[in-house]
């Protein structure tokens, strides 16, 4: 099992890259922001709003609240109401890290997949799955940055350690 510590750690990583995330992409052009590159989600912003509904998604699962569906880009059509979301989403994820105790981590949650099957595995595990699926997610947004002319941040979980 992973330690209460280490999964806090991993949770304030993900909230500290995020924001360098934020910080960056406030530089990206509207236009560029929403340009179709080809990828799954279609742009920066769509891969964005997919890491803001997931990490909404997973939240909700673990306050015993879930939501019905994953917010999508009709959600958050622009940086502001995405800039908005994440806020939200930040502070939610704050305050259950503040709360989150070891007995809670080494806890079964169980959960109805988006597609539809029930899974039930100890509460870190998905817990670090979050922070996992965002930091693949941060990685393409650095990359479709790189492709569209912007300076993405270093966001290495060194870096978040040696800051």
């Amino acid at each position: 099992m992973a330690s209460a510590t280490v999964v806090r750690e991993m949770l304030l990583y993900m909230l500290w890259a995020d924001r360098l995330m934020l910080k960056a992409v406030r530089e990206v052009s509207p236009e560029d922001l929403t340009r179709d590159a080809g990828i799954s989600f279609g742009s920066l912003l769509g891969t964005m709003v997919h890491m803001l509904g997931s990490q909404r998604l997973w939240l909700s699962r673990f306050s015993g609240h879930p939501i019905e569906r994953r917010p999508e880009l009709a959600d958050f059509p622009d940086l502001s109401a995405w800039i908005h979301g994440w806020e939200e989403t930040a502070s939610g994820i704050e305050a259950f890290l503040a709360a989150l105790t070891p007995e809670q981590l080494a806890a079964e949650i169980t959960w109805v997949d988006t597609e539809g099957p029930v899974y039930s595995r100890p509460l870190w595990q998905p817990v670090c799955h979050m922070v996992n699926h965002s930091t693949y997610h941060r990685g393409q947004v650095a990359s479709l940055m790189r492709q569209l002319g912007y300076e993405p941040p270093p966001t290495d979980l060194i870096r978040f350690f040696l800051k």
